[in-house]
């Protein structure tokens, strides 16, 4: 029982500042604050799922799938920082469609709010290490205990996820509509900063590996 509360404690300390819901709860109210209460609730809820069960997958077979798929960390960096720089571009420099109609068709849930955002290389990174070094020094059962104790912690940050964007609603009525145009633009650029950053952190590790 140590063991369960002392991995659910340490994940949930190490995943809080790395996935930052308050950022990515900007980022929803950018991208989602022109859609319909109704479709922010459900956009929200899909976040909070999504970001479970990437955080389970990651733990359960992600250092599997990646070596599968022949993709390294560095590659996984990679192509975040792609898409993060790609997203942002599109909110700094809406095309007029978008800025008088903001689309409602596709979900935003899954990318980027869960995928990079949310959870990005540097959170997907801790959860594979910790589960390698789990695998590597434990046993059953002291590791049963620890599983237990890291799946209730990637269901606490779901729970956390979902709370953040749902109180994005309340602050898009508040700015109202050019406010969070202004703000989309805003976070479209530190979006490209956040972009730039992963693909330097992505070239370092290569240099370092070299």
């Amino acid at each position: 029982m140590d063991l369960f509360f002392t991995a659910f404690a340490l994940m949930v300390a190490a995943l809080l500042p790395i996935m930052n819901p308050a950022t990515s709860a900007a980022l929803f109210l950018g991208i989602c604050g022109g859609f319909p209460p109704d479709r922010r609730a459900e956009e929200a809820a899909r976040v909070g799922r999504f970001v479970f069960a990437t955080l389970l997958i990651a733990w359960v077979a992600g250092a599997a799938v990646l070596s599968a798929f022949g993709v390294s960390l560095p590659g996984l960096r990679l192509a975040g920082g792609l898409v993060v720089s790609f997203i942002g571009f599109r909110m700094l420099f809406p095309s007029p469609s978008t800025v008088s109609a903001p689309a409602t068709e596709g979900s935003p849930a899954f990318v980027p709010l869960t995928i990079p955002s949310l959870c990005g290389p540097g959170t997907l990174a801790l959860v594979l290490s910790a589960a390698v070094e789990v695998e590597a020094r434990l046993d059953w059962p002291q590791r049963l205990w620890v599983d237990v104790g890291v799946i209730a912690a990637f269901a606490v940050m779901a729970l956390v996820s979902w709370g953040a964007m749902r109180l994005a609603g309340p602050v898009a009525r508040l700015l109202g509509p050019s406010g969070v145009d202004a703000m989309t633009r805003v976070l479209g650029f530190l979006l490209i900063c956040m972009g730039m950053q992963f693909l330097i952190g992505a070239r370092e590790a290569l240099l370092a590996g070299s």
